[in-house]
C-alpha cells in the first residue's frame, strides 16, 4: 500500500479542465501488482525553494494485514539523499510518526534544475529513485474573463504586487461563478502541471450550490494537465466556500506527472482522471520498490470568493 502521506501531499499540489474518466472498481492487487508483502514504499516530494522535506518509508503488507500500521513500519532503514557530491543522511523520527524519516538539522532549500537521488536500504532491500527539479514557475498575471466573449474584464493583483495584501485588494474579490478566473504564467520545460485549490478561512460559509452528501473539502487537486500556452482556469466546481482562497500552480517533474495521471487517487477521486485513460497500475519510477519520489516548483494566486458583487 502507499502511505496516506503520499495522497495528502499530492492533493495539496493541485483546474480541472479535463473530463473525468469512468473507472471500474479495482483491487489493490490490480493497482500495485501481485500481493507480495515486504516491498519498500517511498513517499517524498521536493518543492523548489523550500527546505528538504521529510521522507516517509513503509513496506507493502499482505491484504489481511492492511489494518495494522506496525506491519508497514520500516524502523531500520538507511535513507540517503544525494545532490551531486553532497549526501544528506535522514534519520527516523518516531516523534513525528511511525513512518517519517527527517533530514539533518537546518536542511538546505531545494534548488531548481538539479538532480536529486534518494536511496533507501533495509534488510537486504534497496529502493532508489531520481528526480530532476523543474525551474521556477511564476504567475505573471491573473484575469477575470467574460463568460460569453472571454474578453478581459479586470486584472487581479498577484503576490508579487501586494504580498498578503492581495486578500484586501478590491480587484481580488471574485464573485462565485461570475466569469472565468484565469491564471497566466510563462510555460517552462516540464511534462505538465497540477493545480490545487485551498480554502483558508475555516469559519467561512458554504457557497450556494448543490452539494453532494459528502462533506465539502477545503483542498482539492486536479489530474496532471498539460498547459503549453501557460494558462489555467479556476474550476468553479472545486469551490465550496466563501472567503480567502489559494490557487496553487505546480510545475511537476516526470515522476510526479506520471504518478498523478496514473494513480488511483487521480482516476477515482472527486476531481477525476483523464478521459479514456485506464492504467492497470500507477507509474512509480522507483527502482526496487514503489511509491512517489518527485519534485515541483510552485507559485500561487490569492483571491476572495464572494456571492454578491
Amino acid at each position: 500500500m502507499i502511505s496516506q502521506n503520499t495522497v495528502a501531499l499530492v492533493l495539496t499540489a493541485a483546474s480541472c479542465l479535463l473530463v473525468a474518466a469512468c473507472q471500474a472498481e479495482r483491487t489493490p492487487e490490480s493497482l500495485y501488482g501481485p500481493d507480495a508483502a515486504g516491498e519498500l514504499v517511498l513517499d517524498g516530494l521536493l518543492i523548489v525553494g523550500r527546505p528538504l522535506p521529510p521522507v516517509f518509508v513503509t513496506q507493502t503488507v499482505a491484504a489481511g494485514d492492511s489494518g495494522s500500521p506496525r506491519h508497514a513500519m520500516v524502523s531500520d532503514a538507511i535513507v540517503e539523499l544525494r545532490q551531486g557530491d553532497r549526501v544528506f543522511r535522514y534519520a527516523r523520527d518516531p516523534d513525528a510518526g511511525p513512518f517519517q524519516y527527517s533530514p539533518p538539522a537546518d536542511p538546505p532549500v531545494v534548488a531548481p534544475a538539479t538532480t536529486y537521488v534518494i536511496e533507501v536500504a533495509s534488510k537486504g532491500r534497496t529502493a532508489r529513485a531520481t528526480t530532476v527539479t523543474p525551474g521556477p514557475v511564476r504567475v505573471r498575471e491573473a484575469v477575470i474573463l467574460d463568460q460569453r466573449t472571454e474578453a478581459v474584464l479586470r486584472r487581479l493583483k498577484t503576490f508579487a504586487d501586494l504580498s498578503d495584501g492581495v486578500f484586501l485588494a478590491p480587484e481580488n474579490r471574485v464573485v462565485f461563478k461570475a466569469g472565468f478566473l484565469e491564471a497566466r504564467f510563462d510555460p517552462i520545460d516540464v511534462p505538465g502541471y497540477q493545480v490545487g485549490i485551498v480554502s483558508l478561512d475555516r469559519g467561512a460559509d458554504e457557497v450556494a450550490r448543490e452539494l453532494s452528501e459528502d462533506s465539502p473539502e477545503r483542498t482539492g487537486s486536479s489530474p496532471a494537465i498539460e498547459s503549453t500556452e501557460g494558462s489555467v482556469r479556476l474550476p468553479w466546481f472545486a469551490i465550496y466556500f466563501t472567503g480567502r482562497h489559494l490557487m496553487r500552480i505546480y510545475a511537476v517533474d516526470r515522476n510526479w506527472f506520471d504518478y498523478v495521471r496514473s494513480g488511483p487517487e487521480a482516476q477515482e477521486g472527486w476531481f477525476g482522471g483523464l478521459a479514456g485513460e485506464n492504467f492497470r497500475r500507477p507509474f512509480f519510477h522507483v527502482e526496487g520498490g514503489i511509491g512517489l519520489f518527485g519534485s515541483a516548483s510552485v507559485d500561487s494566486l490569492g483571491f476572495v470568493i464572494v456571492e454578491e458583487p
